[in-house]
C-alpha cells in the first residue's frame, strides 16, 4: 500500500469536500454543504479556521482529519480539536485512519501541544470501537449548538448590552 499523509492544499478542496460529504451521508447529516468553495475560504483564507491532514492511497485522496488549536482550561494545556476524521468505505480496515491520528498525534506534539479531543454519535459504533482500540477514553458528554434562528436571537441579545 502506497500511503501519503500531507497537509492539504487549497488545489485539494475538491477532494476534500468529496470526503466531508462522505461523512456527512454517513452519518445522515445534509450533504453538499462542504463545498470546495468554502474549504478554500475558510481553510486557506488570510485567517484559516482549520487545517486539513490529507490521506492518498493508490493516488487518489481517500481520507482526512480536519482540525484546529484547542485549549482546556481544566487542564491549563493546548492541544487540537479533531473536528473530522474520515476514510471512504473502500479504503478501511487498511490502517489509514490509524495512521492520520498518529501522524496528527505527532504533529501536536512538534508543535508542543499536549492532547487530541474529539467527539463522536454514540451510534456510530464502528467509530467508538475504532477509538477504543486506541486507547482514547470515553467521557459522557453533552453537546451543545446555537444554530439558525436561536443563534441570531441571542446575538442580538447581546447587541443591546
Amino acid at each position: 500500500m502506497a500511503l501519503i499523509l500531507r497537509p492539504a492544499e487549497p488545489e485539494d478542496a475538491e477532494a476534500i469536500a468529496r470526503l466531508g460529504d462522505g461523512l456527512n451521508r454517513h452519518e445522515g447529516r445534509p450533504s453538499g454543504l462542504m463545498t470546495a468553495e468554502t474549504i478554500r475560504r475558510d481553510g486557506f483564507g488570510p485567517e484559516p479556521a482549520f487545517e486539513v491532514l490529507l490521506a492518498e492511497w493508490e493516488g487518489q485522496a481517500v481520507g482526512y482529519a480536519l482540525f484546529h488549536a484547542a485549549y482546556e482550561a481544566g487542564y491549563a494545556a493546548r492541544g487540537i480539536y479533531l473536528v473530522d476524521l474520515y476514510v471512504d468505505a473502500r479504503a478501511r480496515r487498511h490502517g489509514i485512519g490509524r495512521r492520520l491520528l498518529a501522524r496528527l498525534a505527532a504533529e501536536a506534539r512538534a508543535r508542543g501541544l499536549s492532547y487530541l479531543w474529539w467527539a463522536s454519535r454514540p451510534s456510530n459504533q464502528e467509530a467508538n470501537a475504532f477509538y477504543r482500540k486506541l486507547g482514547a477514553r470515553q467521557h459522557p458528554v453533552v453537546a451543545h449548538a446555537l444554530t439558525a434562528a436561536a443563534f441570531e436571537a441571542l446575538a442580538e441579545e447581546g447587541c443591546e448590552d
